[in-house]
C-alpha cells in the first residue's frame, strides 16, 4: 500500500506541473524581444497612440529591461528571474509600481499577472496595470503582439493592444 501511494504521489508531482510555466525558458524567450519594437497602441477607450518599446538584456544577462513610450509617456518595466519565478516591476505613468509574476506560458502566449498586495495597491481604489499578455509569434520573430489591462475604480477598465514590428 505504501509502495502505491509513493507512485502516486511521485506520478502527481512529475505530471502535475506538465503544463505550468518554465519560468526560466519564458525569460529566455523574452530576452529574444532584445531591440527597438514600434506599433500602434488601441485602447477599449477609444484612443490610439504610437507605441515603442526598446529590450535590453542587462546587469550581466540576469535582468530584462523594457523601455516604452506611448506618444511621449515614458515608462519601464523590469523581468528577472527569482527564487526560479520570473517577475516584472513596471514603473507606470500612473505613479505607481505594479509588480506581477508569471502566469502562464502556452504556446508562446505570455501572462503575467500583478500582485496587488506585494505592489501596495488597492483593488477597486487604485488605478493600475493589472495584466500584461505576449504573443511572441514563435513563426515570426520580426512581429508579436502586446496586450495590458489596466483596471481602477468604479469598475474601469481599459484594454490596449498593439502588433509590434521590430525597427528595422
Amino acid at each position: 500500500m505504501n509502495y502505491l501511494v509513493g507512485i502516486s504521489c511521485m506520478l502527481f508531482s512529475f505530471f502535475g506541473n506538465v503544463n505550468a510555466p518554465s519560468d526560466a525558458n519564458t525569460f529566455e524567450a523574452l530576452k529574444t524581444l532584445e531591440g527597438e519594437w514600434v506599433g500602434i497602441l488601441n485602447k477599449t477607450n477609444g484612443s490610439s497612440v504610437k507605441f515603442t518599446l526598446n529590450y535590453s538584456i542587462r546587469a550581466a544577462g540576469s535582468a530584462l529591461l523594457e523601455e516604452s513610450d506611448e506618444d511621449g509617456m515614458e515608462m519601464l518595466t523590469i523581468f528577472n528571474l527569482q527564487n526560479n519565478r520570473l517577475h516584472s516591476t513596471h514603473y507606470c505613468g500612473l505613479q505607481n509600481k505594479p509588480v506581477g509574476t508569471l502566469q502562464s506560458n502556452k504556446a508562446g502566449v505570455i501572462s503575467i499577472q500583478t500582485d496587488v498586495n506585494t505592489s501596495g495597491l488597492t483593488a477597486g481604489k487604485d488605478t493600475y496595470v493589472d495584466s500584461w499578455e505576449l504573443n511572441l509569434l514563435p513563426n515570426d520573430k520580426d512581429t508579436f503582439e502586446y496586450k495590458y489591462i489596466v483596471k481602477g475604480p468604479e469598475g474601469l477598465q481599459i484594454i490596449a493592444t498593439a502588433t509590434m514590428k521590430r525597427a528595422k
